[in-house]
């Protein structure tokens, strides 16, 4: 069982229970018995439910007696603590209290010496240079000060001049007198503050005119000057003399700007002026306190975003700008200056909970497509930076996104950079306007890099207008974009992570062994899926697939089994995502695949490059001498004439017939063919066949058989049918089947006698009506 402490209190100890000032009476067998120091009511208050009460907040207990207390505090000026007073004060009740102590020191000494146990000390005594040489020296060990005895022979001296004999007694006599609770340092505290003419030497309509002064141009958010306030209160002083003069009074004497300064801090605290004078949110970012809670525990689990422009002047000639002038417009911008000059934004990413830096982007002008660059830069590895630029730190890998804070700024809040946010799982939190506390630990990152990088650069502009009024940030400003990004990561890689942070949860610990602690403690948060975060972050493009794969920006291949036999029967254009920054796989979206198919690159020489450094490549190798390019066109077309003269002259010289026609040729023929001609066909004519059909097997109108048994009878009959008007013999001869040509299949022969007809009469006669044939 526990036993609950039962306190012993001196009678009428100030105590505060849960922010309610009582003062103990007594104690009883229920408890301590108080009284409320407001209504004098006198209450119980049991010994457990007291001890509960010490526990909470605003409990406190004055074990100083009033009669001491008090006496203190007035001589202390009102307060409570002889720690609250200036450092000068206290300074010398330190020195005052190592002064007694080293005269008891010397009291002792001087007992043995002299062998009485009741000596003591006398003003006269302790002004003996061997007694002052001694409690100097003694002092001066225990404070770790020195103080002389006298001052220094010429020359000024800051150490303490030892007191004379009679002042040092009557130190000791207050020393000696000290009750056992009470303070040594509060009551050998001089009081020299004190000392003067305490009384009011401003008038009290001064006073009131100086307060109304305040109060009317003082506060204001336009920010006056103590000047302007006092040109009102000189103003208003004139009238009010000129009222006095006439009931015969003495003219009032206005204060000085000292005392008018002054006079504002009897009513307005700074915090409190400073709201008047620029508002609550600025007052807020100056003074407001921010927060030291672990606001993240693990790697990626909240991370902060923000932009901010440089204040350093680079040039823009290698960042894409130059190549948009016209050849007048750059030899006019030469003439006046080497470079284009211009100030670029920055876009960085921090870790909250380890304060890695994750991410960097330097931008021409804050948008979604450098948001976008950010957030591929913090999911992915960061090995090429630190290969292209030099580095021998660790950057921080590749980590997933839960909670994502931003502010207002037009490249961060915009429906493609949020919408990708949230693709990516991320929890999207948009800061308030001018709240610094809602990203403190970015805005901050901002402070210490222009502290430690950019000021020190060429072309650097200052931290605001008129900062550096000497010197001449354009004409200064000679690096590239690309120069800046390489010192700023190095920075971001190899000197910010190893530099002791004293943030919040931070403790002196650096960034880089902070993340090692955490990566091996509690972790990481999972990175996004690469076909995922191609889908977020990633380009689009659409294409139409081939036996090839899928063609991108020109030139560049991917391609993969699955994905050649998901496309089979699918025709129109498909949805490619690359990311820029790895080209060695992409990710197709086919319309009615149900999931996503990841690409492999198939041009292997761009393997682990860039997109920007692959187009750069190639643009660099198509890229040659104008001079060059001259000399090759000439010869290609030098070549061809020699070809074309060759041909002519072959043709010339062998008569060739030309394979074409010119277009005056095809005119003529076209006006002599379509001149009122029209093409009929002729009908065919009775007892004939049409051409092509003779040798045809099968019943044909217009065939005669001929030979075979019964040729006589068949050839009368036949010369009978020659003799119609129209009609004519065919040729002879079997063609199969016993069938002869010349008899009409259609019709039986009529059966005649033999040798009825002479075979010299069976001759075809010349067709009559010759015409008909034409």
């Amino acid at each position: 069982m526990t036993s609950i402490p039962r306190y012993n209190f001196p009678p009428r100890t100030e105590i505060t229970l849960a922010r309610r000032p009582v003062i103990f009476v007594g104690r009883t067998e229920d408890g301590y018995e108080v009284m409320d120091s407001e209504n004098g009511a006198i209450s119980i208050v049991p010994y457990s439910t007291f001890v509960e009460m010490l526990r909470l907040p605003g409990s406190a207990i004055n074990t100083t007696p009033s009669t001491t207390g008090s006496r203190l505090e007035t001589r202390l000026g009102g307060f409570k603590a002889w720690q609250a007073l200036p450092s000068r004060h206290r300074e010398n009740g330190e020195i005052r209290l190592a002064l007694c102590r080293a005269m008891v020191e010397w009291r002792s000494k001087l007992r043995t010496d002299a062998g009485d146990p009741r000596l003591q000390l006398s003003g006269r005594g302790l002004d003996k240079p061997e007694a002052k040489e001694f409690i100097a020296e003694h002092a001066s060990v225990a404070l770790g000060m020195k103080i002389r005895t006298s001052p220094r022979a010429g020359g000024r001296s800051d150490a303490f001049i030892l007191y004379k004999g009679r002042t040092l007694k009557e130190l000791f006599q207050q020393f000696e007198a000290l009750e056992p609770n009470e303070s040594p340092v509060a009551a050998l505290m001089p009081r020299h503050h004190l000392k003067g003419d305490r009384r009011e030497k401003i008038a009290h309509r001064v006073r009131v005119l100086m307060t109304e002064a305040w109060e009317k141009k003082g506060i204001d958010l336009r920010k006056p000057s103590v000047a302007n306030v006092f040109s009102f209160l000189e103003t208003r002083l004139c009238d009010e003399n000129a009222q006095r003069a006439r009931n015969d009074l003495e003219p009032l004497q206005a204060p000085s700007l000292g005392t008018l300064k002054n006079h504002i801090k009897l009513f307005l605290t700074p915090t409190e002026l400073l709201i008047g004078q620029t508002g609550r949110q600025h007052t807020r970012n100056k003074r407001g306190r921010g927060s030291t809670d672990h606001r993240a525990l693990l790697i990626g689990e909240l991370v902060e975003i923000d932009e901010c422009k440089l204040s350093l002047v680079i040039s823009a000639k290698e960042a894409g700008v130059w190549e948009t002038l016209a050849e007048n417009e750059k030899v006019s911008l030469e003439k006046l200056d080497q470079y284009i000059k211009d100030r670029f934004w920055i876009l960085v990413m921090i870790d909250v909970a380890s304060r890695m830096p994750l991410a960097w982007v330097i931008s021409e002008t804050p948008s979604a497509e450098s948001t976008l660059a950010l957030l591929r830069m913090a999911t992915r590895d960061k090995t090429l930076e630190k290969k292209l630029y030099g580095c021998s730190g660790e950057p921080a890998s590749a980590v997933g996104l839960m909670h994502v804070k931003n502010d207002n700024g037009p490249g961060l809040r915009n429906t493609t950079a949020i919408g990708a946010m949230m693709q990516l799982g991320s929890t999207n939190t948009i800061g308030r306007t001018f709240e610094a506390t809602d990203k403190s630990y970015v805005e901050r990152l901002f402070g210490t890099l222009q502290g430690q990088v950019l000021q020190v650069l060429p072309g650097y502009t200052g931290s605001g207008p008129g900062d550096l009024p000497g010197y001449d940030a354009l004409a200064n400003g000679v690096i590239t974009k690309e120069q800046l990004y390489g010192i700023v990561t190095r920075y971001f890689i190899d000197e910010y992570p190893s530099t002791r942070h004293y943030g919040a949860d931070m403790f002196g610990r650096r960034p880089r062994e902070v993340y090692e602690f955490i990566n091996r403690t509690r972790g990481q948060i999972a990175p996004v899926d690469p076909n995922q975060r191609r889908l977020s972050l990633g380009w689009k493009e659409n294409v139409t697939p081939t036996d090839e794969g899928v063609r991108v920006f020109g030139g560049i291949w991917f391609n993969s089994d699955e994905f050649q036999a998901s496309r089979d029967g699918h025709k129109g254009k498909i949805q490619v995502f690359v990311d820029p920054d790895d080209l060695n796989f992409a990710t197709a979206v086919i319309p009615g695949v149900q999931s996503s198919i990841e690409l492999q690159l198939q041009t292997t020489a761009f393997a682990d490059m860039t997109l920007p450094g692959v187009l750069n490549l190639m643009a660099e190798m198509r890229r040659e001498d104008p001079a060059a390019t001259e000399f090759h066109q000439d010869q290609v077309m030098h070549c061809r004439k020699d070809r074309y003269d060759l041909t002519n002259a072959l043709e010339v010289e062998h008569n060739l017939p030309r394979s074409y026609a010119t277009i005056e040729e095809c005119r003529v023929k076209a006006r002599a063919v379509f001149a009122g001609a029209r093409v009929v066909s002729a009908p065919g004519l009775s007892g004939t066949t049409r051409p092509g059909s003779v040798t045809q097997l099968g019943v044909t109108e217009g065939l005669f058989e001929l030979g075979g048994e019964s040729a006589p009878e068949q050839a009368s009959d036949q010369a009978h049918l020659l003799e119609e008007p129209g009609s004519i013999y065919l040729g002879s001869g079997r063609t199969d089947g016993g069938v002869v040509s010349g008899v009409p299949k259609t019709s039986k022969p009529t059966a005649r006698k033999r040798n009825s007809i002479p075979a010299s009469d069976l001759k075809l006669g010349r067709p009559e009506n010759l015409k008909g044939f034409e």
